[in-house]
């Protein structure tokens, strides 16, 4: 096995173990051409702007709220949005979550397209 082969492999298993703790993101809706900046809502009363809701998003994993709310900024940015309204927190396994690992969380959201 060469050196850039060694390389490659190590690359690959660096990606796998770092993918694991990391959150993901199912969105079903429209898309627009990718957006740099993204608000952020959790009260449809604290936005000003006139909006559409243009799809719905529900980010989960094994990391903590924060993971998970930055993952569905970066897919909503992806997706075109203006804005993503976080619309549910749930912490799935609380009760049977095990001492050597952390439970699994979901963040339910919309993403917004100003008008």
């Amino acid at each position: 096995m060469n050196i850039n082969s060694l390389k490659f492999t190590g690359l690959l298993v660096l990606v796998a173990l770092l993918a694991i703790g990391c959150a993901s993101v199912n969105y079903v809706g429209k898309s627009f051409e990718p957006t740099t900046n993204v608000d952020l809502y959790f009260s449809k009363e604290d936005i000003e702007q006139e909006y559409t809701v243009m799809g719905h998003a529900i980010g989960s994993g094994t990391s903590d709220s924060d993971d998970i709310q930055q993952a569905l900024i970066d897919k909503a940015k992806e997706k075109g949005a203006d804005a993503v309204l976080i619309t549910e927190v749930d912490n799935q396994n609380s009760l049977l979550a095990e001492a050597d690992r952390d439970p699994d969380s979901e963040v339910k959201a919309s993403f917004l397209k100003y008008k």
